[in-house]
């Protein structure tokens, strides 16, 4: 199976992707909170920021939620940072990037940098700042809505700080520029606020909107009906029961939800009925938990953010103590609890750091660490 949800042998669209944005009419997806908290305050004009572990769905909340604005005529733009680039680039070729990104995006025809260029007796912030006002919201009649994804290759940018305070400036500029009102910005990545930008003076997150993205919901039955569903298609039937074992196994997880619904339904022309739990975690195991075969990329990302991160030693330290008591008190004040679950290994739930599902507590169990 590709990534692009289509059978190598049909080229049919798969009902259930694993990886990647799901489509606007993805019959999989799943609506959360989020989705509606995210559109209704973009929509009045919140600065907001979904800063999340990876492969948590959020650049498809971004595609879905850019989709809503468009049919209430805000236009909208959205920014992929790794397409910028950051090793090697000077800070006029990153913002004039950005800025021609921008410019295509809301059809408004400029030479960014010959712009740039022209106005280079400003600073950078009040240069940013002044494009925006001049040459799109003087432009774009509409509301404009700027989505800014994988915020965290900024981490990697000694002038980060400076994008950061324009767009609170911008922010702040409302009182005595209403122009600014029609503008918002939407920040998306895997980053706590405190790495991207540490002064508090300054910082855009301490006066924005913050959206979680929590993992699917039992509780929420009616919004995990179409994943049921989409099993039940397959094998009539067994798709409630099919999902529970997945859940068993993901604890709502997006992307190992999808995986696993994925495998099993892949499985179709060899295992007509009958699914078992011992059937279905036989390919929990094959797929995520075998010790011969490649780690799923998801489970590669975990081994490598938590081996190369900077404070690996407090972290793995953290992750034994949570596995050990199966719960620990969460401190949103903690640096390492925020990191760990930026991670995406432990989610905070009801107060408590616990791991984030069984896949991963089979995973990084004592033997591992």
């Amino acid at each position: 199976m590709t990534t692009s949800g289509l059978t190598q042998a049909s080229k049919i669209p798969a009902f259930f992707i694993a990886g990647g944005t799901l489509g606007l009419d993805s019959p999989s997806y799943v609506i959360r909170p989020a989705d509606e908290e995210l559109f209704s305050a973009v929509l009045a004009g919140n600065f907001c920021y979904v800063l999340t572990a990876r492969q948590m769905g959020k650049s498809s909340l971004m595609v879905r939620t850019t989709q809503r604005l468009q049919k209430e005529k805000v236009k909208t733009a959205t920014v992929d940072l790794t397409n910028i680039g950051t090793i090697g680039l000077t800070i006029d070729q990153w913002y004039t990037g950005l800025l021609d990104s921008l410019s295509r995006q809301l059809h408004v025809p400029l030479d960014v940098p010959k712009w740039w260029r022209q106005h280079q007796s400003l600073g950078q912030i009040p240069r940013f700042t002044r494009f925006l006002r001049d040459e799109i919201l003087a432009k774009v009649p509409e509301s404009v809505a700027i989505f800014i994804d994988e915020i965290d290759s900024t981490l990697g940018l000694s002038f980060s700080d400076d994008f950061f305070a324009a767009i609170r400036a911008i922010h702040n500029a409302r009182a005595t520029e209403p122009i600014y009102d029609r503008l918002t910005f939407i920040l998306l990545g895997t980053a706590a606020p405190t790495d991207l930008m540490k002064d508090p003076r300054r910082t855009p997150f301490n006066i924005g909107k913050r959206i979680d993205l929590p993992p699917f919901k039992l509780s929420e039955e009616q919004k995990l009906e179409n994943l049921r569903q989409g099993l039940e298609e397959e094998y009539p039937g067994e798709g409630s029961n099919i999902f529970d074992r997945v859940f068993y196994w993901t604890s709502g997880h997006p992307y190992l939800t999808q995986k696993l619904c994925l495998a099993i339904v892949e499985k179709k022309s060899e295992h007509r009925s009958g699914w078992t739990k011992p059937q279905i975690d036989a390919i929990v195991q094959r797929i995520f938990l075998s010790t011969t075969e490649k780690p799923d990329i998801n489970i590669q990302i975990l081994v490598d953010r938590l081996r190369k991160h900077p404070k690996s030693a407090g972290l793995l330290k953290l992750y034994q103590e949570v596995l050990e008591k199966d719960a620990v008190p969460d401190d949103e004040q903690s640096y390492l609890h925020e990191q760990l679950k930026l991670i995406g290994i432990v989610r905070a739930e009801d107060g408590l750091l616990v791991v984030y599902n069984r896949i991963y507590k089979n995973i990084f169990d004592q033997k591992w660490l």
